[in-house]
């Protein structure tokens, strides 16, 4: 889950001075007695690549319908570039939206579906062509200019309504899961053309998506959502390895989750007992908490070790017994059952291309990992 944008890169987010972009203000809506959207308040910078990520029915898409006016608030305020939005059509605002469907015009050419929002709006023909044109070099389209839509593969679609989407510069493009008809490989591809594109022209993107793997590779940050509601916003490593919640954690990436107890609370650790485990996790900081208090550990696969020897490590250490070993090419992920029936995962980069030793079904195994690798959750 590479962050392919650059580290210098600046960050308003991270300034009190800088003014969001685009500012969302305890925003709600609602269809009859259904909340979709429950009281947002979001800030997104001018130049950012941000992500909506959430399961089905979360309200991603319905938020994303309200910036550009095909929805109205229940109740709430949407500012884009200090202009509130309140009764401004979708024609009116300084926006275009790129669809899952792509709705190209099967009976046009490339070139026409690209040019069609410019011809509705008046433009002359000669700067409505240059426009085109350079906007299908950016698109890397060129050659196939005359060709119509069947005629292209998924991903050649994809970057035409892409196109038709940008030549209007638009101050933001709104995507609804752009890439979600798209094969693995070929989204992958496109993930980088996307990334691109938007740091050459500097458009502000917010895409609406559920592959928390999209959201990892593509955003400068991420709004995760649930039931209607921003349950956290950060950077990619920050949603990943920080989680606030058993939710965030669960759903961004894969991950094990132990329920214990606080009986220990130092100023720079805190133990927690985990009948789950089947022993004690030793959390190597401190931690707000007071005894007895109800926690969850939650850790990734890829920082647990296993190994056929007991590690020398003083914490976090059990035994199991491996009931899957299921090969992924450049990593291994191992199904273990501990002793106190939890079944785990744990996973190994396979760094050679035979190990003639590895570890393997129906054995006993120690599992280990160091105690700064996971995260302590209160909910």
């Amino acid at each position: 889950m590479s962050q392919p944008h650059s580290p210098a890169a600046p960050k308003p987010w991270l300034s009190p001075e800088a003014k969001p972009f685009v500012r969302i203000h305890k925003v709600t809506k609602k269809f009859g007695d259904f909340i979709a959207v429950d009281d947002v308040t979001l800030d997104i910078y001018r130049g950012e690549l941000f992500c909506l990520l959430g399961g089905s029915g979360c309200g991603k898409s319905t938020l994303l319908r309200m910036l550009a006016g095909f929805e109205t608030p229940t109740e709430g305020r949407i500012e884009i570039d200090g202009q509130d939005m309140a009764g401004i059509p979708p024609y009116d605002r300084p926006t275009n939206m790129m669809f899952q469907s792509y709705a190209l015009f099967p009976h046009m050419t490339v070139e026409a579906n690209v040019a069609y929002g410019l011809m509705r709006e008046g433009m002359g023909r000669a700067e409505a062509r240059d426009r085109v044109a350079d906007m299908l070099r950016m698109v890397q389209l060129s050659k196939f200019a005359r060709r119509k839509p069947h005629q292209l593969s998924g991903g050649q679609r994809q970057r035409v309504a892409l196109a038709r989407a940008l030549v209007k510069r638009p101050k933001l493009l709104l995507l609804d899961e752009p890439l979600g008809a798209l094969d693995k490989k070929l989204r992958e591809e496109t993930q980088y053309e996307l990334i691109r594109i938007q740091e050459t022209l500097g458009v502000t993107f917010i895409i609406v998506t559920h592959d928390q793997e999209e959201a990892m590779t593509l955003s400068t940050r991420i709004g995760v959502m649930n039931a209607g509601e921003i349950v956290q916003v950060g950077e990619p490593p920050e949603i990943y390895e920080f989680p606030k919640s058993r939710f965030v954690a669960d759903f961004v990436g894969s991950v094990n989750i132990f329920e214990g107890r606080v009986s220990e609370d130092e100023p720079d650790y805190i133990r927690l007992d985990s009948p789950e485990l089947g022993g004690t996790i030793h959390v190597g900081h401190g931690v707000s908490c007071r005894m007895n208090q109800q926690m969850w550990y939650a850790i990734r696969p890829e920082k647990i070790v296993v190994s056929r020897v007991r590690p020398e490590a003083e914490h976090n250490i059990v035994q199991g017994l491996v009931e899957e070993v299921l090969y992924m090419g450049n990593l291994s992920v191992f199904r273990i059952r501990l002793d106190s029936g939890k079944i785990i995962r744990a996973t190994r980069a396979n760094l050679s291309r035979q190990e003639h030793d590895a570890i393997s079904w129906d054995e006993r195994v120690w599992v280990s990992w160091g105690d700064t690798s996971g995260v302590v959750l209160t909910q």
